[in-house]
């Protein structure tokens, strides 16, 4: 028997691949699955994530080249099965079309001013609503004013028949001279020691009872003459002649409208800017649109418990009269204002992947440009940074454009209003 010679078992050089952790070779194979999508792709949108680079950085980083991963995936699939599955993928591609050329309307960029700006409705009131009463009982002698009339402070509405308190007002003067009389002939006696002191006391004190007696029914005389405590307009009178009035029923209604209040309701999100300013503008529809200009009188410091509104009284000149209370109106209040901005439609920003960006046009292709947006103003939203004034962007037609495709500028408007006319 001949010694045959130990082979020693041949050690086999490791693959760079099996130095990986199994969760990276998933990691890696999947990337380069969905690599090969993306490169079937033939148009990818701005910011779109490149899945091969990032693939490649992670192999980089252990030293794997991009051919040992193909032999890694198909020594773990077999041939046959990976040859499969590469044509699989490359019959999901799709076919190639040539490039169409996209119609377009663009925006000229030219500095103008935008605003932040609110339109809430609000309605008028009277600047004073009071209603006159009657302060003592009587029947109505004279109806001196009619609904609509003009009054001034101190005129008359009405008149009560007063002879009844006339008849008290003389028995109180007489029972006050009565007294006054008493007075003084007690304060003599007492001079002369002939009365004592607590007489003189008691007569001082008649007197001065009878004298409030006089002077309450003095008052209720003067006030059998209803006069108008402001001037205004007479809104409503609710008396007639020969009617009888108890104190406290209602007269007549003054208006005081050489001023008045617009009252609205201010959402709290809005208050801290509301109560920055102190001119606001006013439309009233009722007067055909016409506009003025009103200033902050008053911002509640408590909210309407049912619509959580905070409400603002505006001060409104009204020295025609024209404007009437309870009229509705709609005030516009510029939060903020920047002068000299750029703007674009706000449907020609397009969002993705929380990206904002516009197509700009450049020797005859579009361009995706990145944009941080600013202040919003009705339809126009401006634009802080990616744009420059005299750019051209595409307004119309958007939608249907790539990155770097090739457009037809059909239209180039300088006022985007001009683009629905």
């Amino acid at each position: 028997m001949t010694d045959q010679p130990i082979e020693k078992p041949v050690k086999k050089r490791k693959s760079k691949l099996s130095i990986l952790p199994p969760l990276i070779i998933l990691i890696l194979v999947l990337s380069a699955i969905i690599g090969v999508y993306s490169r079937i792709q033939s148009k990818l949108p701005p910011g779109f994530p490149k899945e091969v680079a990032k693939a490649e950085d992670i192999l980089g980083k252990y030293g794997v080249t991009a051919e040992d991963l193909k032999s890694l995936v198909a020594e773990k699939m077999g041939e046959t099965d990976y040859t499969k599955l590469m044509e699989k993928v490359a019959a999901m591609a799709p076919e190639k079309k040539p490039e169409s050329i996209v119609n377009v309307v663009t925006l000229e960029m030219v500095p103008s001013l935008i605003r932040d700006r609110l339109n809430l409705p609000g309605a008028i009131q009277p600047w004073i609503q009071l209603d006159v009463l009657c302060e003592v009982s009587g029947k109505v002698q004279k109806k001196a004013l009619d609904d609509g009339d003009v009054v001034r402070k101190g005129d008359v509405i009405a008149v009560l028949d007063d002879r009844d308190y006339q008849h008290v007002y003389n028995s109180a003067k007489a029972s006050y001279e009565a007294a006054l009389a008493l007075k003084n002939r007690l304060l003599k006696l007492q001079k002369g020691q002939l009365s004592t002191r607590t007489q003189l006391d008691e007569a001082v004190a008649q007197m001065e009872a009878h004298k409030a007696a006089l002077d309450t029914a003095a008052l209720n005389v003067e006030r059998c003459t209803i006069k108008a405590p402001i001037s205004g307009v007479v809104n409503r009178i609710y008396i007639d002649k020969g009617e009888f009035l108890n104190a406290s029923m209602k007269v007549a209604e003054i208006l005081q409208i050489d001023r008045v209040k617009v009252s609205v309701g201010i959402p709290e999100s809005d208050v801290d800017a509301v109560r920055k300013l102190t001119e606001f503008e006013v439309a009233i529809e009722a007067l055909g649109g016409k506009t003025f200009r009103a200033k902050k009188h008053f911002l509640s410091q408590t909210a309407d418990e049912m619509a959580h509104l905070y409400n603002l009284d505006l001060e409104l000149p009204n020295p025609e009269g024209e404007i009437l209370p309870d009229m509705f109106v709609r005030v516009e209040i510029v939060k903020k204002e920047a002068p000299k901005s750029l703007a674009v439609p706000l449907y020609s920003v397009i969002s993705r992947n929380n990206v904002n960006f516009v197509y700009v046009v450049r020797e005859g292709k579009a361009y995706a440009r990145p944009v941080r947006l600013g202040l919003q103003e009705g339809w126009r939203i401006q634009i802080t940074e990616g744009l420059k004034p005299g750019e051209r962007v595409v307004v119309v037609g958007h939608r249907n454009v790539n990155d770097e495709q090739k457009v037809n500028v059909v239209r180039n408007v300088a006022d985007a209003g001009e683009i629905v006319r």
